[in-house]
C-alpha cells in the first residue's frame, strides 16, 4: 500500500514538471526585452534591421527564416552566443531548415565544439544533399580529429560539387 502511494505520488510530480517544462517551451522569448537590444542604435541602420527582425519574431516566434536571419546578424554584430541560440532555435522550429544547421556548424565550430558543427552539418547534408560548404566543413572537423581519410572523402565531395572550393584568394 505504502509502495503503491509513493509511486502514484511520484507520478504526479512528474505530471507537475512535465506541465512546467511545456509551459515555458511554448513561452515566447520575445515578449521581453532582449539583452542585446539594449546594444542597439536606432540611428544605425543595421541595427534597425537587428531591431525589425527581432520585432518580427515577436509576431512570429516560430518562423525558422527569421531565428536564422536574427543569429547572422547577431554574429555579425558580435554575439556568437546570441547568435548560436537563434541557430538552434531555427531548427527546433523546422528541423528540415538546411541553411540553420550550417551556420549552427559553423558557430559551434568557431567556439571548439567539433562534435555538436559535425553534427549540425552532417544535418546539412542529409536535408541538403550535395551542400557542398558543409561537406567541405565536415572534411576540417574530420581532418581536426585526426580521421585523414574521411577527411579527404568529404573534400573529394565538395570539390566534386563545387570547384570554386579549389579557388585560393589570399
Amino acid at each position: 500500500m505504502m509502495m503503491r502511494r509513493t509511486l502514484v505520488l511520484g507520478a504526479i510530480v512528474l505530471t507537475l514538471f512535465a506541465c512546467a517544462a511545456v509551459h515555458h517551451n511554448n513561452k515566447n522569448p520575445y515578449e521581453k526585452r532582449l539583452f542585446v537590444e539594449k546594444y542597439l542604435n536606432p540611428a544605425d541602420p543595421f541595427d534597425a534591421q537587428i531591431q525589425r527582425t527581432i520585432n518580427d519574431l515577436r509576431a512570429d516566434p516560430r518562423s525558422a527564416t527569421l531565428h536564422n536571419q536574427l543569429g547572422q546578424l547577431l554574429l555579425r554584430k558580435g554575439f556568437p552566443k546570441d547568435a548560436e541560440v537563434e541557430f538552434e532555435r531555427a531548427v527546433n522550429s523546422d528541423s528540415h531548415f538546411y541553411p540553420a544547421w550550417y551556420n549552427l556548424g559553423l558557430v559551434r565550430a568557431a567556439r571548439g565544439d567539433y562534435t555538436g558543427a559535425r553534427f549540425a552539418f552532417h544535418r546539412t547534408v542529409h536535408y541538403k544533399p550535395g551542400h557542398a560548404a558543409a561537406l567541405f566543413q565536415l572534411g576540417l572537423v574530420e581532418e581536426r580529429r585526426q580521421n585523414n581519410d574521411a577527411a579527404i572523402e568529404y573534400y573529394a565531395k565538395a570539390f566534386s560539387i563545387n570547384h570554386a572550393l579549389l579557388d585560393v584568394r589570399v
